[in-house]
């Protein structure tokens, strides 16, 4: 157990190093929690366990003691993200994990977040449809000019030839 601990605790200490924004190490500490559940079985009190030992592990101190800094955001992301479901499991583990260590912000950390995937692809989607109807309007309005233009031709010309006639 103490070596997949420390292979995940590598894992993530790599992948950390790459992270700037919290929703970046919530994500990946969300799904260091299904890793854990598979490794433990389903057995939920011995993931907590092996969860809050990979967290306290010596890799991963400097990210977790930057982290504690915002103890407060993680906590209201952890209950409002519909992304961070599997982790209000562990919540009480990280929390505590973040309350005992002391904050040191060696980075820092963006609190911006991402807006939820179905309220993107609502918008965009929104947004593409009004662009297809506003280019439908202009495609209309310009047959419709189109149309009087020729319209027009055509009763000069019949009236011109009319007047050759007579």
């Amino acid at each position: 157990m103490e070596e997949w601990v420390r292979e995940k605790a590598m894992l993530l200490s790599e992948e950390f190093k790459h992270y700037r924004s919290l929703d970046s190490y919530l994500v990946k500490l969300s799904s260091l929690a299904y890793d854990v559940e598979d490794y433990a079985f389903g057995d939920t009190a011995k993931a907590k366990t092996i969860y809050e030992q990979v967290l306290k592990h010596p890799l991963l101190a400097d990210y977790i003691s930057n982290l504690s800094c915002y103890r407060d955001n993680v906590e209201s992301r952890i209950s409002s993200d519909p992304r961070l479901r599997k982790l209000r499991d562990y919540s009480d583990v990280l929390l505590k994990v973040l309350s005992s260590t002391p904050c040191r912000e060696v980075r820092e950390i963006r609190e911006v977040s991402r807006d939820a995937t179905f309220r993107i692809e609502g918008v965009s989607e929104k947004s593409r449809r009004e662009g297809i109807s506003m280019k439908h309007r202009q495609v209309k309005a310009s047959n419709i000019v189109f149309w009087i233009g020729l319209a027009l031709l055509l009763i000069g010309v019949i009236f011109i030839l009319t007047k050759l006639i007579h």
